[in-house]
């Protein structure tokens, strides 16, 4: 009987070294298998990144452009416009798989020797690509994609030497005081007259030039012989002296269609008109609102 209980266990004991060291044995297969599709992906997701290209054009929603050329591996100048020129600078992408992105953020030595950009780019597929360039002040920040900003049709007339698009007269508040101070009679006109807008005192924009109002009555015009230029996505635009009150003198404008950075680095949701100065300054030409009168005395005194 003893001896039958001792081989019984003998058999339990040789069955469960056999079923452990096959356990073993199962468990190093399967350590080694996922160790190998780690670095399958690994491997896979390495040769992702390398191959990845930003070499291109890409497009702000404000009108500039960025020309990205490849200088190495993973190494990328780029050119980009801004109101101040173009500028060049050049960067490094050190990939991370991020779901479905690859990202990097690197600092961006620029032409300039500045460093303090930092260029983020999510890359998701050969068109959707984003580079965001920032020093941590939000006015600076550029947003580039492979998306070209619409067309508006009405403000690329322009080049034409239409300037139908950015028509209006322009006046500030100090002028418009001026205006209200003298009775409405100011410039020798009525209060009718610039109720119902029969004035020439203010300086306007119209379809085909300039007219600089009581200032000297000054008539400029559009030369087809130098029409306006896009520049940065706004458009220079060059007008000449065409009467006695222009003196033959040369004014220079840029005309921004809304949602366009200016020549002052800014965009706006609304259209602007910039002139500029005898220093080379650009400054903003104000759109006179319709019935502005109203906003300085009540209208039952102006019609009484």
């Amino acid at each position: 009987m003893k001896r039958k209980i001792t081989i019984s266990l003998m058999l339990i004991t040789l069955v469960l070294f056999i079923v452990g060291g096959a356990k073993v044995e199962y468990d190093k297969n399967n350590d080694k298998d996922s160790s190998a599709v780690e670095k399958s992906k690994s491997t896979t997701s390495s040769k992702k990144s390398d191959e990845i290209s930003l070499v291109g054009i890409f497009y702000s929603s404000s009108g500039e452009t960025a020309d990205i050329q490849s200088v190495g591996e993973n190494k990328w100048e780029i050119t980009y416009s801004t109101s101040d020129g173009n500028v060049t600078g050049n960067f490094k992408t050190k990939w991370q798989k991020v779901g479905e992105l690859y990202k990097s953020t690197s600092l961006m030595e620029k032409s300039d020797g500045y460093s303090g950009f930092k260029v983020s780019v999510e890359y998701e597929t050969p068109e959707n690509i984003t580079i965001t360039m920032s020093d941590g002040n939000v006015s600076h920040q550029m947003v580039f994609t492979k998306e070209k900003p619409a067309t508006n049709a009405k403000y690329t007339a322009v080049l034409k030497g239409d300037l139908s698009a950015f028509e209006g007269q322009f006046s500030n508040d100090t002028f418009n005081k001026t205006i209200v101070d003298s009775g409405f009679t100011y410039g020798g006109y009525s209060p009718e007259d610039y109720y119902n807008n029969r004035t020439t005192v203010f300086p306007s924009i119209r379809k085909n030039g300039y007219w600089n109002g009581i200032t000297s009555h000054g008539n400029f015009v559009v030369k087809s012989s130098d029409l306006p230029k896009q520049v940065n996505g706004y458009y220079e635009v060059h007008v000449y002296g065409a009467n006695s009150g222009a003196n033959n003198a040369t004014l220079t404008f840029f005309l921004v269609p809304p949602k366009v950075k200016g020549p002052d680095g800014t965009v706006s949701d609304e259209k602007r008109v910039f002139q500029k100065d005898a220093d080379g300054k650009p400054h903003l030409l104000e759109y006179q609102e319709p019935q502005w009168w109203k906003k300085y005395q009540d209208i039952s005194t102006l019609t009484s």
